[in-house]
């Protein structure tokens, strides 16, 4: 229950198993091979018969190869429907899939594995043998972004392991070089990318691309579509013919291929130049502003991270090389998009001049990357009263490198309002009420940060809590966790104010919001018991001493546990908390490794 980690045995096994299932689907429906230039990499699609051929071949036809090619890297490609070739059951419970792709316990750095919910497809790769292959029940309800950005799941790992990167960003460029353009969706990407392919510039993406650092930064083009939201097409109406899903223009985004009238626009490679994240603006014209290197790290690594599964430290650390290495700007987008290409090849000219926009807070000398990724998880339930409160708090930090993750355990009340009007960007999941423990399980399966804080919405961090959690683990890479005590505030209804209650050296030792965790040791412990509604703090910990887990204690407060009449453990027995329970499952875990008498 607690520990669904799955050996390399058992990820081999799987990875076979599935293999064999593409091999009899190729026997039955015929093989059909397609070569591609991706990055400095040569990919061959083997399709199982041709049903997925026109779903997946469009958005990479710029990169086609001669059918002689040698591949570095091939991709097995089938459907269940129209090979009558089932795929083998499920390594796992349904818990263990995450919204991103990630498959909680799959973790071997030589078997990749993921599964899309929305689309249902399963993508493997085994790096050691370089093969890959995605699978499919049936092609007709395939979602737009697939046909738009096939494999990307695949090309991801694929460029991870040949010192690339995968990013969520669009390209364009003149002969001066390309500028990456980055941001969540609805900043003006596509707005950006189109505008300047429609007054000349050369197109690489806009929406994924790749990206080499060394020896000097290079992208590469990777589809050679777009996509724009619907009411959006009406703003490039010289494009409108070439979206393909006109009909469904209402419910998804409009997907444009730009191959046949873009063809000697469209470049499958360009140097470097520049980071833009766009900004609308109320006036006009569009001009370069300034961002800092951290609002930078935040705008690429947001969106990518969320998106590509088995990402980490890896794909952080290789952005905040990125923004280092190259100059970063904000593009503020004017109302008349025309405007648009002029900023962007001025800044370029000016680049290559040597002329760069200064602006004084330039100055900053901070490096992008220069702490780990914290991945800090809000598990709610009914917090309209505090969530925001409990972003800010996070944000008072003034930690640089924060994945927020707020998951809404089915609460009834405005707090979903609130979280969607919140003025950063935060990644937000909904489930059925489960409890806070499902709530954090839910939050640590989609993590992308190597380490991970929890902070429950009625709950606060002391100033510069994270700076001084994450400096003490960073002493010994051995630490897996390290906990400080929490501070009881009883709320005084005559003052109107939290006041202190108690000695916190004295308090209840396990408060899961005290900590900081290193991912990884939620792969050997478990993850918290979703049986339990209460108690499952004291129970993950009293597993992780089982088990020899290092964990530091730190003699100052970490965590202000706020009492006012609404907590879950408000007026609780001990039976309710579940103290017994916890107890019984011990013993009997001491009982199956026979510690224990019977």
């Amino acid at each position: 229950m607690y520990r669904p980690q799955k050996s390399e045995a058992e990820q081999q096994f799987f990875f076979q198993k599935s293999y064999d299932r593409f091999l009899g689907a190729k026997d039955a429906a015929g093989e059909i091979n397609f070569y591609y230039r991706i990055g400095d990499s040569t990919v061959c699609l083997k399709f199982a018969g041709n049903q997925l051929v026109p779903y997946l071949t469009p958005a990479l036809d710029h990169l086609r190869l001669a059918d002689d090619s040698i591949p570095d890297l091939t991709i097995c490609i089938w459907d269940s429907a129209s090979t009558h070739v089932k795929m083998i059951p499920p390594p796992c419970t349904v818990d263990c899939f995450t919204d991103r792709g990630d498959i909680w316990g799959f973790n071997s750095k030589r078997f990749k594995t993921a599964f899309h919910w929305v689309e249902d497809s399963v993508n493997l790769m085994d790096l050691k043998t370089k093969i890959g292959f995605f699978w499919v029940q049936q092609t007709d309800k395939l979602p737009f972004w697939v046909v738009a950005s096939p494999l990307r799941t695949l090309f991801h790992w694929w460029m991870e392991k040949n010192g690339c990167q995968l990013l969520h960003a669009a390209a364009v460029g003149t002969e001066q070089g390309a500028v990456l353009i980055t941001g969540k969706g609805g900043v003006g990407k596509s707005t950006t990318a189109l505008s300047c392919l429609q007054e000349g510039f050369y197109y690489l993406a806009d929406d994924y691309v790749v990206v080499r650092l060394s020896p000097e930064p290079v992208v590469y083009s990777l589809y050679n579509t777009a996509k724009l939201n619907g009411d959006h097409v009406e703003n490039f109406p010289n494009l409108s013919q070439y979206v393909k899903n006109l009909e469904k223009v209402d419910r998804e985004k409009a997907v444009l291929f730009l191959k046949t009238p873009f063809k000697k626009k469209i470049i499958t490679q360009m140097h470097l130049q520049a980071v833009l994240t766009p900004a609308i603006v109320n006036r006009r014209n569009s001009a370069i502003g300034y961002v800092s290197k951290r609002e930078m790290q935040n705008a690429l690594s947001f969106t990518t991270m969320s998106q590509l599964p088995n990402i980490g430290r890896y794909t952080y650390d290789f952005i905040g090389r990125l923004i280092d290495a190259l100059p970063s700007y904000t593009l503020e987008i004017g109302r008349d998009f025309t405007k648009i290409p002029t900023a962007v090849s001025e800044l370029l000219t000016n680049i290559e001049r040597g002329e760069m926009p200064c602006f004084e807070s330039f100055l900053e000398q901070e490096s992008a990357g220069e702490k780990p990724l914290i991945s800090v998880i809000i598990p709610v339930y009914n917090g309209e009263k505090f969530i925001q409160e409990a972003v800010e708090n996070i944000l008072s930090q003034k930690y640089p490198s924060l994945e927020i993750i707020i998951v809404n355990d089915g609460s009834d009340d405005r707090t979903e309002e609130i979280i969607n009007h919140l003025s950063i960007d935060v990644r937000y999941f909904r489930q059925e009420n489960a409890g806070p423990a499902a709530a954090r399980n839910r939050g640590v399966r989609d993590a992308s940060g190597e380490f991970i804080a929890f902070l429950d919405a009625d709950d606060l961090w002391p100033e510069n809590n994270l700076n001084i959690l994450i400096d003490e683990m960073l002493r010994d890479s051995d630490m897996e966790v390290i906990r400080g005590c929490a501070q009881l505030m009883d709320f005084n209804k005559k003052s109107g104010c939290y006041e202190y209650v108690g000695n916190p050296k004295e308090s209840f030792p396990h408060y899961i919001g005290a900590a900081l965790y290193r991912k990884s040791v939620f792969e050997k412990v478990g993850l918290f018991d979703p049986m339990l509604r209460f108690g499952e703090d004291g129970d993950w910990y009293i597993r992780a001493a089982e088990l020899g887990i290092k964990i530091k204690r730190l003699e100052e407060t970490t965590l202000y546990v706020r009492r006012h009449g609404g907590n879950m453990t408000e007026g609780k027995n001990m039976v309710e908390l579940n103290s017994l329970k916890i107890f019984k499952k011990f013993l009997e875990r001491r009982r199956m490794q026979g510690q224990v008498e019977t």
